[in-house]
């Protein structure tokens, strides 16, 4: 059976109107940027330079950023006086932070390094599967984790601008309540 000359315009019509309503609908899905839900920080118990054993699970209710640097990387260097001054502002406010060493071998290498910047924050040597728990591939990178214990952010770099991000997160996250 054929379709008669009078129908075929409309035919022609209404299915480019059922394409174009279609890619509408699907761009309209793609645009959306959902963010995922936040994931539970991994669990670690590591001992800091100072021998203390510290437990990420026991800071809950606490803000915790985790700092994973080295002494020999450059960016990482430049981002510890910010992120001493972070520690000293908001520490009073539920803020902690750690700072998870990549170096490897000696540990008076960073313990040193610590000292001659004073860093006042806890400071440990992280472990390959704390590293890979993680999925560090490059450093600096930060995580900020809320008082319920999820990763809400990672930042990877250290520049003027990440500062900035940084103190607003903080500043944001010290301030929810639980």
């Amino acid at each position: 059976m054929l379709i008669s000359n009078k129908k075929r315009p409309f035919l022609k019509c209404f299915l480019i109107l059922c394409f174009c309503l279609a890619w509408a609908f699907l761009l309209s899905h793609c645009a959306k940027e959902e963010k995922p839900p936040s994931a539970l920080a991994p669990d670690f118990t590591l001992k800091t330079l100072d021998g203390q054993e510290i437990t990420l699970s026991q800071l809950k209710g606490k803000v915790v950023l985790l700092d994973f640097w080295a002494t020999w990387c450059g960016p990482c260097r430049e981002s510890i006086p910010h992120l001493i001054q972070l520690y000293k502002t908001y520490r009073e406010n539920g803020f902690e932070m750690i700072g998870m060493s990549l170096d490897k071998g000696d540990t008076d290498v960073v313990r040193n390094f610590a000292k001659s910047l004073d860093i006042p924050y806890p400071i440990v040597i992280a472990p390959e599967e704390v590293v890979r728990n993680y999925r560090v591939t490059s450093i600096p990178t930060t995580f900020f984790i809320d008082k319920e214990g999820k990763i809400r952010e990672r930042i990877t770099g250290f520049n003027s601008t990440i500062s900035q991000q940084m103190t607003a997160k903080i500043t944001d996250l010290t301030s929810e309540k639980p």
